[in-house]
């Protein structure tokens, strides 16, 4: 059984506390150029995503990604209804969310 190992540096914590709600989704990596230290795209937690799977800054959001995601294993979680740490996520995924986002997302609180 072949396996590859791959090592992060930690899981960010972008939830300010639960409850929350989510639903799955499949990234899509095409536009992707942020990489990890072993040449994998990645796309971080706290970005916001659109309904194609590609970060989505815009009124047109449906979530903000729970964790970190890796191109090989592109299956996200995507946050419908949490309490957001807004500056770690920020400070992880690189975006600063816009008030359009908060907008298109009321059941997500940002803190």
């Amino acid at each position: 059984m072949q396996f590859e190992q791959t090592e992060y540096a930690g899981d960010v914590q972008i939830l300010k506390r639960k409850p929350f709600e989510a639903i799955p989704m499949t990234l899509n990596f095409t536009s992707v150029s942020d990489k990890l230290a072993n040449g994998k795209k990645v796309v971080k937690a706290g970005t916001p995503i659109g309904a194609n799977g590609t970060a989505d800054n815009t009124a047109t959001v449906v979530g903000i990604l729970l964790h970190d995601v890796t191109e090989d294993r592109p299956q996200g979680t995507l946050l419908k209804k949490a309490y957001i740490n807004t500056a770690v996520a920020q400070k992880n995924s690189g975006v600063e969310i816009s008030s359009a986002v908060k907008t298109a997302l009321p059941m997500i609180v940002f803190e």
